[in-house]
């Protein structure tokens, strides 16, 4: 069986970078989710590779001087990584041993332990960084991404934000179309550009 991603799913660079700024300008839970949904355009990963993600599974540039104005920044090319270890999936509690809504389980089409390390490009970087210094950026069990209440973050709180984002970004047509219909497209992009 082959698997081929619907073009017309796909948004270009500058309508993620506008979506991104839509999810943003959400009220509550908007800010927390700009990184999250940047994590899966800009690095590729699934998901449920991103709700895994722990302040440990990141590693970003140090910051350095700019001899002109004595301030800390992004170095001109600030890459990062990111070390992928699990992924945590949407079972539902009536399925999972400990009544959570997702199980934590190896990576896809990888044995138990293995994880693959990510390139982080300078504009996720820059993102990441901003989130881990916000009061949003650690949760939990040192989660990047978490749920209002403290807990996992619900599947159903960002495929929300990510309809108003599209709502508030795309016309009607585009709307209506397969253009970034679901949070996965963000994948599909990251992998043809």
């Amino acid at each position: 069986m082959t698997y081929e991603v619907d073009r017309r799913s796909v948004v270009n660079h500058a309508q993620a970078r506008a979506l991104l700024v839509a999810v943003g300008n959400q009220l509550r839970s908007g800010p927390r989710l700009v990184a999250f949904f940047a994590v899966m355009y800009y690095a590729a990963l699934r998901p449920e590779e991103v709700v895994s993600l722990r302040d440990h599974n990141v590693t970003l540039p140090s910051l350095v001087r700019n001899e002109e104005t004595g301030e800390w920044e992004e170095p001109a090319d600030a890459w990062g990584e990111l070390h992928v270890a699990v992924a945590a999936p949407f079972a539902g509690r009536e399925w999972t041993d400990d009544g959570a809504l997702r199980e934590e389980r190896a990576l896809k089409h990888r044995p138990d332990g293995h994880a693959r390390t990510v390139p982080c490009p300078p504009a996720l970087t820059r993102l990441l960084r901003t989130h881990l210094a916000a009061d949003c950026g650690k949760g939990p069990d040192s989660r990047l991404f978490w749920g209002e209440q403290g807990g996992e973050l619900p599947g159903i709180t960002y495929r929300r934000a990510w309809q108003k984002a599209r709502k508030a970004v795309f016309t009607d047509q585009e709307y209506a179309s397969p253009l970034a219909k679901r949070v996965y497209d963000l994948r599909h992009a990251c992998v043809s550009t």
